[in-house]
């Protein structure tokens, strides 16, 4: 047998081995049922208000490590309309402003935020009653 014959072969059978744990693993992927990835107990438990606090204390963490984090804060914004915290809003909702000041979408929510503040603030107002003298 001569140097060529041998690479030949060679070349062969490297080329039938690829082939084979190519095919082996496409075709044991596609026999293969998908299992379901493993669970967070806890995210499975938690009611929704449960875990929309729980996604917005971590962008609170992320918030104090990086400030001018723009995904964090309007994260947390959608989290706390969602939640029905206007007040919290107000903080992260101003950096944002603060921000990007020529954003219309932005100044105008601070604005209904605020106007909507006010207006519970002075629907609360009327509904104390008021001691007589």
């Amino acid at each position: 047998m001569n140097k060529k014959q041998l690479q030949r072969i060679l070349v062969v059978i490297f080329g039938l081995a690829f082939v084979g744990s190519t095919g082996a693993v496409i075709i044991g992927s596609l026999l293969r049922k998908d299992t379901p990835v493993a669970n967070n107990p806890v995210a499975e438990t938690a009611s929704p208000l449960e875990q929309l606090q729980a996604q917005a204390s971590g962008y609170e963490k992320v918030l104090a490590r990086e400030p001018n984090n723009i995904n964090a804060l309007i994260s947390l914004v959608q989290i706390r309309l969602q939640t029905g915290d206007l007040q919290g809003a107000i903080a992260p909702l101003d950096k944002l402003v603060e921000m990007y000041p020529k954003d219309p979408s932005l100044v105008t929510l601070r604005q209904q935020i605020k106007e909507e503040l006010e207006s519970k603030s002075t629907e609360s107002e009327d509904t104390i009653p008021k001691p007589e003298n």
